[in-house]
């Protein structure tokens, strides 16, 4: 019903709707990202989960089912451009982000986290699907096998963190219900919101014969980063650092091997790998970059400034190339 009426109204003046919607299902994306975060984020604390794996595993994958469900939607489409566009963009966009925030707070003492003694398969799993491509598919069996890795890389860092023994066995649901309840309502309102991200989006590239892949770049990318930004800001507001850097790989882990094989699984993913070829090497730096700051006692705002102006290369590459 929902959909008749939007096409309804599609009908009067095409790109101001499309826009129209982008504009207000990216307020709607962030919003109810920011409460899934606050959710799960909460109940993870009251586990006892360390910040490192709260920022890796829990926010990572709570901040990416923006990019899950567009890539889902985009899958569903047959527009492989849009899958990658928003996959891809939205990872780009974390290194601008924590770059802004390293020049915010200035200088920052890194505490040692549980990826830091692990770098090279850290980076392994995001390129991963990279090198899957070179064929210029990510098909269904590799699409399973992406997710699989995601899981084994899960399963040893969650091995690492209960050997610590921070976590609780034992929470009690009437002390987690109010996570429950808010994390229901703002999941139903973000797969809403993006699914409808992902369409309008996909009108916009063919109303003003824009590539896909550019769109989902720029809009869906941009846009699905947005929620990490207060994550990160409050986290090393608090000097919990760890969640904001584990927050960046995490959800670089999380976008490469989980969301895309979830989206080749719905259906194979096309694309030819000269498309993404530079930006996927700006990816390749910004995640080598962003490990071997992992491995320093402190960081500071030239750090940032680094991240930042690599992303600003990027950009400008995107724009002459």
């Amino acid at each position: 019903m929902i959909d008749q009426i939007i096409s309804q109204i599609n009908t009067l003046n095409p790109l101001t709707f499309n826009i129209i919607v982008v504009v207000i299902s990216l307020a709607m994306v962030i919003k109810s990202s920011d409460l899934v975060v606050y959710s799960i984020s909460d109940y993870a604390r009251k586990l006892g989960i360390s910040d490192y794996l709260i920022g890796f595993l829990v926010l990572s994958i709570g901040t990416s089912l923006t990019e899950l469900v567009a890539a889902i939607t985009g899958a569903t489409a047959n527009q492989g451009g849009i899958v990658f566009g928003a996959v891809l963009g939205s990872s780009l966009f974390k290194f601008p982000i924590l770059g802004l925030l390293l020049l915010i707070s200035f200088n920052i003492k890194m505490k040692e986290s549980i990826v830091s003694t692990s770098p090279i398969s850290t980076l392994f799993v995001i390129v991963f699907p990279l090198i899957l491509l070179l064929d210029g598919q990510i098909s269904r069996s590799e699409g399973v096998l992406l997710i699989g890795t995601f899981f084994l890389y899960i399963v040893r860092l969650w091995r690492v963190e209960g050997e610590l023994g921070k976590m609780k066995e034992d929470v009690k649901f009437k002390t987690i219900w109010k996570d429950v309840l808010i994390f229901s309502i703002a999941l139903g309102v973000l797969l809403f919101s993006a699914r409808q991200l992902v369409f309008s989006s996909i009108s916009i590239s063919q109303l003003l014969n824009i590539s896909p892949y550019i769109v989902g770049l720029v809009i869906i990318g941009i846009g699905a980063s947005a929620p990490e930004f207060t994550v990160q800001f409050k986290s090393i507001r608090k000097h919990r650092q760890n969640i904001a850097f584990g927050n960046v790989l995490g959800s670089l882990v999380a976008n490469s091997v989980f969301v895309l094989g979830v989206a080749a699984v719905v259906r194979p993913i096309f694309i030819q790998s000269s498309a993404i070829l530079m930006t996927s090497l700006f990816l390749i730096v910004g995640v080598i970059y962003t490990l071997v700051l992992m491995g320093k006692k402190n960081v500071n705002w030239k750090h940032g400034l680094v991240l930042v102006l690599v992303y600003l290369v990027f950009i400008l590459f995107e724009l002459v190339f």
